[in-house]
């Protein structure tokens, strides 16, 4: 009986299967939600800006069921104080990527759920993870200008003042002596500094700000 040729098989997509990314050798993060507290907020270079954490979706975690359901988590957060940030307050125009929404994922030894302003990049058996922090804080001066965040109270202000001058006071007791002190007295000078411009920017002009502390004098 003569062979029948007519019968083929398909051939392997080789090109295709070379296109594939190859997964980071780094471990899995779970999926979060951005969520902010009213007394959260940062000094960055002269600007007051919220200082965001992550409510992570983890199952079985932090209120997180084990179906990965997070209405607990969200009731929880929001009984504590905290905002959720959902993804649609992170329009196309604000990521690097020209996507909307906050969240990337890329694949190590599972998902990576990162921001849209991390990526990551690989280093022999490494992986560097580069950040946008530019982008980030334009994202964040966003959500304030968009009204999802409300400005910093004054008693926010007054207290991280409080706590970089309890930080300074310590040290100018050491300075006579210490150099190391001296120079971290003179680095906490600035950070006041700083957060005293980062107020005088905020846009609450009905609101006094916080009476500055008078500052111990280290001799010279």
């Amino acid at each position: 009986m003569p062979t029948d040729f007519t019968m083929q098989g398909a051939t392997p997509n080789r090109a295709a299967g070379n296109s594939r990314a190859r997964p980071f050798n780094e471990p899995g993060r779970a999926d979060f939600t951005f969520k902010h507290h009213p007394a959260r907020w940062m000094e960055a270079d002269g600007e007051l800006l919220p200082q965001l954490a992550r409510m992570s979706h983890a199952p079985g975690v932090n209120n997180v069921d084990h179906f990965g359901d997070t209405t607990r988590a969200e009731v929880q957060a929001g009984r504590g104080g905290w905002t959720l940030i959902p993804l649609e307050t992170c329009p196309e125009s604000m990521t690097p990527d020209g996507r909307s929404g906050y969240v990337r994922i890329y694949q190590g030894r599972g998902p990576i759920h990162v921001t849209a302003w991390e990526s990551p990049r690989r280093l022999g058996s490494r992986v560097v993870w580069n950040r946008d922090e530019v982008g980030y804080r334009n994202w964040l001066r966003y959500l304030m200008a968009e009204g999802y965040i409300a400005p910093p109270d004054p008693s926010v202000v007054d207290h991280m003042r409080q706590q970089l001058q309890a930080r300074r006071d310590r040290k100018a007791a050491a300075a006579d002596l210490n150099p190391y002190a001296r120079q971290a007295v003179e680095q906490i000078d600035a950070s006041l500094e700083r957060l005293d411009a980062a107020w005088a920017r905020v846009d609450n002009d009905t609101t006094p700000a916080p009476t500055p502390k008078r500052k111990r004098a280290v001799k010279s």
